[in-house]
């Protein structure tokens, strides 16, 4: 028998499990200091690029073709350079060494927008056609030599890439497998990423291009079971057990799909899918599990689904798990296998961050970090891992 398993990530609008806010980690606030003056400098006088890693599919969600408009047009952070037809970070790895800046420096400031989650990863594939860029992924590409990294005429220390997905400056290991992808074990670059859910919105009721602004969220998320309707009386219950200390108004969130301005909370609903699939040579050898009490047990003999569906973070209580066979022809070859599907559904509620409203002009202004702040960003750096490993514990 062969064995593996597919761990799938799919959000039906934004791909992203974020989270409430965290207390600060001290053990980030020696290099941030350090990271924030190189990323000023870096950002004012070396070439800078955005690369918009996905479409967006459907209207409801416009994430890509916001953040496209932004990055050409906002005043703070457009960027020289903005690319939209590369949508794997190989390609982008390629595209910095095969169009270096025209001053001969190494690139500045380099965006990287996807959809992306605080567990696991970016929904921008490595390679075209490959996998969903983890942690683990990333680290697999670097040892199997698909990803190499890139000289120091490119890219150097003061490089800075910074993630824009959703709550993935959660995920320190991903931001430490790309800064090395992209630098290799000698020029390991720093990468910068948000802690919360962000976004890019209108900042005013006109839709005018002038006006669209980069927001940060707090998000807050329920759970049910998706293959039923979401009872709105028990996401309200378990809001208020999961967040006794945050005072919102969860009747209203619950209720709300979509804002009427920026300053409103609101939720999408989405389904989290975790897929394990076992081959096997001959049918003969697959597993009977045409019964209730048949899939229970195997259900609790495989430890290692399980742990996948506990990495989600969702409670297993609210997946709903199918059992399936199915049979693959490769050339002359029948393989046959047993395939496991559990989905849960889950609400999340989101606030943006809002410095400035004005009711009356129908004007809602982002609240916009301190980039030093490490209850909202963290970065990584190689300073990062080698200096904190000798500080005093």
């Amino acid at each position: 028998m062969t064995r593996f398993f597919f761990f799938i990530l799919i959000i039906c609008f934004s791909l992203f499990i974020s989270c409430s806010e965290r207390k600060r980690e001290n053990t980030d606030d020696h290099s941030v200091s350090l990271t924030i003056k190189k990323y000023s400098a870096v950002r004012n006088s070396r070439t800078s690029v955005t690369f918009i890693l996905g479409k967006d599919v459907g209207v409801s969600n416009p994430y890509y073709s916001l953040a496209n408009l932004y990055y050409r047009m906002s005043v703070e952070d457009k960027t020289e350079i903005v690319i939209d037809t590369i949508f794997s970070l190989l390609g982008v790895r390629n595209y910095l060494e095969k169009n270096p800046p025209k001053d001969g420096r190494p690139w500045g400031l380099i965006n990287l927008v996807s959809h992306g989650n605080e567990f696991i990863d970016l929904s921008v594939n490595v390679y075209p056609d490959g996998p969903r860029s983890s942690a683990e992924s990333m680290m697999k590409s670097i040892k199997d030599s698909i990803f190499k990294p890139l000289s120091k005429n490119i890219v150097d220390p003061q490089t800075l890439i910074y993630l824009h997905g959703c709550a993935v400056g959660q995920n320190k290991e991903l931001l430490k497998s790309i800064g090395l992808a992209f630098g290799g074990y000698v020029n390991p670059i720093q990468v910068k990423a948000s802690k919360l859910f962000e976004y890019y919105s209108f900042s005013s009721g006109n839709n005018n291009p002038q006006m669209i602004r980069h927001y940060f969220a707090r998000v807050w998320y329920a759970y049910y079971n998706y293959d039923s309707i979401p009872d709105e009386t028990r996401l309200v219950s378990q809001l208020c057990s999961a967040y006794p200390f945050d005072y919102e108004n969860w009747h209203e969130a619950v209720g709300r799909q979509y804002q009427t301005n920026p300053s409103e909370i609101y939720h999408i609903t989405f389904c989290v899918p975790v897929i394990w699939e076992d081959f096997y040579e001959r049918k003969e050898s697959l597993p009977v599990l045409n019964s209730k009490p048949k899939q229970a047990i195997w259900f609790s003999k495989n430890f290692d689904f399980k742990k996948l569906i506990k990495k989600t973070g969702v409670p297993m209580n609210y997946f709903n798990i199918r059992y399936y066979t199915a049979t693959y022809q490769s050339d002359s070859t029948v393989y046959y296998s047993l395939k496991v599907k559990a989905r849960a559904g889950v609400m999340c509620l989101i606030k943006p961050l809002i410095n400035k409203v004005d009711n009356s002009l129908m004007i809602y202004e982002p609240y916009l970090p301190d980039q030093n702040d490490t209850d909202y960003f963290r970065y990584w750096n190689s300073y990062t891992d080698d200096w904190l490993a000798a500080l005093p514990k």
